[in-house]
């Protein structure tokens, strides 16, 4: 016994195979040895294609302003200072000793975390009202909103404890 034959397998993705009905010919006459086939139907050219776009309001160099991203991109800045702050604290325990150096440090290096974190949270609001993605909105929403709530905790409980004194 002979196993049936088959088609080979189509590769995946690819369209199933369209079986073309066979050629007419004039009369009805089936096609016979030594004649020449039918003649294929024939395409325009390239260059016969017209040259201007199907949307002339179209234009790929323009950029596109996405509130989105740029908030995003400020969530990431604001991480990267934040960092940075966190970690140059050692450098300066060890360059000054005086408690006024420290603490400007401090203040200022959350100070700028703080504001393009701020920044980053109303873009991020702003974008996250407009229509399309939320994804990066949402992401810098959230990066920005625990940095602010970070930085607010920090300095209030540096304020109580600096009180009694």
């Amino acid at each position: 016994m002979s196993e049936p034959q088959q088609p080979p397998a189509q590769p995946y993705g690819s369209p199933p195979p369209q079986h073309a009905a066979p050629p007419q010919y004039p009369a009805g006459q089936p096609y016979l040895a030594g004649q020449p086939y039918p003649s294929s139907p024939q395409y325009p050219s390239p260059s016969q294609y017209p040259s201007s776009s199907p949307y002339p309001d179209a234009s790929p160099a323009a950029p596109a302003t996405n509130p989105g991203r740029l908030a995003f991109i400020l969530a990431v800045v604001s991480l990267g200072l934040g960092l940075v702050t966190t970690v140059s604290y050692p450098l300066i325990f060890r360059w000054s000793y005086d408690p006024v150096v420290i603490g400007a440090f401090g203040t200022v290096g959350n100070g700028l975390v703080f504001l393009v974190a701020l920044a980053g949270l109303l873009l991020g609001i702003v974008a996250a009202k407009k229509p399309g993605s939320k994804i990066l909105p949402g992401i810098a929403i959230g990066i920005t909103a625990a940095q602010l709530a970070g930085i607010l905790i920090s300095w209030v409980s540096n304020l109580f404890y600096a009180l009694p004194f």
